[in-house]
């Protein structure tokens, strides 16, 4: 079957219709002719996979990874940096249309480097080798390096082969001074050859969740603010956009402000925010992250700052709403309704809403706007190359 792809879909895949039937099409770019063949048949669409194109769009470049057919986690390795960010711009705005937001005009920050950014990986590992599994899939895609990783683990895993395991799964964390974490999961015995060891910063080990060497975790420094990262708390995976996040979001802020720090981890936004306000106040469910901010006020000299462990929506009802500003920072599922619903209803003056899933960010934004005006919206490259963005939508009240 020959289409022409009309445009990107959400997900970054080109989108067609057949006799009014929608068509999904990964590594298809607009404006192409192409050869395909049916996948997967559903309801409402069906997924292609493409064949041959037949005519190729300008914008199309060679991958820079030799595993992106197979792998999937690159959606736009097929067009230059500054096309994918011109997409990925254009599919944001087609997504908030079609939901009948209105955006203020808008920029997305490019990463510095868009390569070798990642200071996190999750690897799957099978008969000796490790890889990714095929996007939506448990098909195993075995590789030798990923271009998306920090040298720091590249160089790790150029020495996989003294880890002495055959399968199961693999975390690498590091931080800027190439300091590694790393969790295995193995049914398999484990010897971590000493020359491991010798050759890489590895300051703790956790082998099927227990802490076996060194420390559960280690210290970042972001600009002369430093944190005390436990192994298994959310930490942004990448370093440069991260801070250029965090320097827009401490503008909206005031010195006499006291700030409502909601999803606050180990304190990435709480720390550095404290030095500007007059107090922060965080909470977080994940006990071990909110142990880590805690140290991490302490690190850092903080008195104006403190953490509440528990679920946002039940730890708001119970502390006094000594603000009228808050900063979110949910995870991908976005903010309970129960939270937007308090948000509304204590006529809360300012939200700083940074999101990871624009999809829940306009699920979020349909409630929130009944009351609040988008002041600011922005997006940031936090994944380059992938479909995902970070963005930043600041709401005052109408």
């Amino acid at each position: 079957m020959e289409v022409k792809v009309e445009k990107f879909d959400y997900e970054g895949r080109g989108l067609t219709h057949v006799d009014k039937e929608v068509f999904f099409l990964p590594r298809a770019l607009p404006g192409e002719r192409v050869e395909i063949s049916v996948l997967k048949s559903k309801r409402n669409f069906k997924v292609g996979k493409v064949l041959k194109i037949l005519d190729k769009s300008d914008a199309r470049v060679l991958s820079f990874c030799p595993y992106a057919n197979s792998c999937g986690g690159c959606t736009f390795d097929i067009v230059s940096y500054e096309n994918s960010l011109k997409f990925k711009k254009e599919i944001l705005k087609d997504l908030f249309l079609k939901n009948k937001i209105l955006l203020p005009s808008f920029s997305i920050e490019p990463s510095r480097p868009v390569l070798e950014y990642r200071n996190k990986v999750s690897l799957h590992v099978c008969d000796g080798k490790f890889g990714y599994y095929e996007e939506k899939s448990h098909s195993f895609v075995p590789i030798l390096k990923c271009a998306l990783l920090s040298q720091f683990i590249s160089r790790l895993l150029d020495d996989f082969s003294l880890f002495f395991f055959s399968n199961g799964s693999l975390i690498i964390r590091v931080n800027d001074k190439g300091e590694c974490i790393l969790g295995i999961d193995t049914k398999d015995e484990v010897k971590i050859h000493k020359t491991l060891l010798e050759k890489h910063l590895i300051k703790g080990i956790f082998l099927n969740g227990k802490l076996v060497y060194g420390n559960s975790y280690f210290i970042e420094n972001r600009n002369n603010i430093f944190y005390k990262v436990p192994f298994d708390a959310f930490f942004q995976v990448n370093p440069y956009i991260s801070q250029k996040i965090l320097m827009d979001v401490k503008s909206f802020f005031q010195k006499e402000d006291t700030v409502f720090d909601l999803y606050c981890g180990v304190g990435f936004f709480s720390i550095p925010l404290a030095l500007s306000v007059k107090s922060v106040i965080g909470i977080e469910l994940n006990q071990k992250a909110v142990l880590g901010a805690i140290e991490n006020a302490r690190l850092n000299n903080l008195s104006n700052v403190s953490f509440h462990v528990g679920k946002v929506e039940e730890v708001l009802k119970k502390i006094p709403l000594s603000s009228k500003k808050v900063l979110v920072d949910p995870p991908r599922s976005g903010l309970h309704q129960s939270v937007v619903s308090f948000f509304l209803e204590h006529s809360i003056e300012q939200i700083v809403y940074i999101s990871c899933n624009p999809i829940t960010l306009v699920r979020d934004l349909k409630l929130l706007l009944s009351n609040y005006c988008i002041t600011f919206f922005k997006v940031y490259d936090m994944f380059s190359f992938t479909k995902h963005v970070e963005c930043v939508c600041v709401l005052n009240r109408c």
